[in-house]
């Protein structure tokens, strides 16, 4: 997405990020596969009774089409007077997505996953969204209604709004964090030299908190034995531990990265 931009945001890429995010669930319908069957939402066993029908599967290739011309990778036309903020087309492309509900399932993870994609086509953070929009589940899904049923913009652009502002205190909180304790683990092993794997090695788990010795060795690019030595040193200070004590392919784990990212915002 940081090399192409908005060409990279193509209908293969979404079915390939929704067979990825669907690999450990058992449906019927494979990932990445448009559904065959009408669904509805709603409680009721009625289509009848349904609160919205999505597009019917014979529409949804043309849906999706449309959706990626228009809005995933859009472009300002000659004829606008004005180009659509980002915020805006976050909000259209997601609503859209949502909408058309091209799968049996797994919908709603894949079409928040395009929020950080847009953002990152563009050149900004990519936020995490999903997480700010879950913690206002009603909202966010009355939102999305009143686009669906009333053509009603307003509610959904305001949360999406709060929930940008959200995710960047959210990430900003994170990283002050995250910065401290990678500053904290340098001092840990500042007698070894400055470049060594050892010394190195500190950075690079805050962005792979869960790796392998051959992991290490091609991030850090060094040698196997190497990655396996600064491993090791960190084992013995207490940085890392090891997620089971197999004697081959050994995993190594920062826990206290994954407990921070697993911590909620507050």
């Amino acid at each position: 997405m940081r090399k192409d931009g908005r060409r990279a945001l193509t209908l293969g890429l979404i079915n390939e990020l929704h067979a990825i995010l669907m690999q450990d669930d058992h449906v019927a319908r494979p990932g990445g596969v448009y559904r065959e069957h009408q669904l509805w939402i709603g409680s009721g066993a009625r289509i009848e009774d349904a609160t919205f029908v999505p597009a019917p599967p014979a529409e949804i290739a043309g849906c999706m089409t449309e959706m990626a011309t228009s809005i995933l990778q859009y472009e300002q036309r000659e004829d606008e007077q004005t180009a659509l903020s980002v915020l805006a087309q976050l909000a259209i492309a997601h609503a859209q997505f949502e909408t058309i509900h091209p799968y049996q399932d797994g919908n709603g993870r894949t079409g928040r996953l395009l929020l950080p994609l847009i953002l990152a086509a563009e050149g900004f953070p990519p936020l995490y969204l999903s997480g700010a929009l879950l913690r206002a589940r009603t909202e966010y899904y009355a939102a999305l209604a009143d686009v669906q049923l009333r053509g009603k913009w307003s509610p959904w652009l305001e949360l999406l709004g709060r929930s940008v502002v959200d995710a960047c205190q959210d990430s900003i909180s994170i990283a002050l964090d995250l910065l401290e304790l990678v500053e904290r683990w340098e001092a840990q092993v500042s007698h070894y030299r400055v470049d060594s794997a050892t010394s190195r090695l500190p950075r690079f788990l805050i962005g792979h908190p869960v790796l392998s010795v051959q992991q290490a060795a091609k991030g850090l690019g060094v040698s196997v034995p190497a990655a396996n030595i600064a491993l090791n040193n960190m084992l013995k200070v207490g940085v890392v531990s090891l997620v089971d004590e197999r004697q081959w392919g050994r995993l190594f784990q920062a826990r206290e990265v994954l407990q921070r990212l697993d911590r909620p915002p507050g």
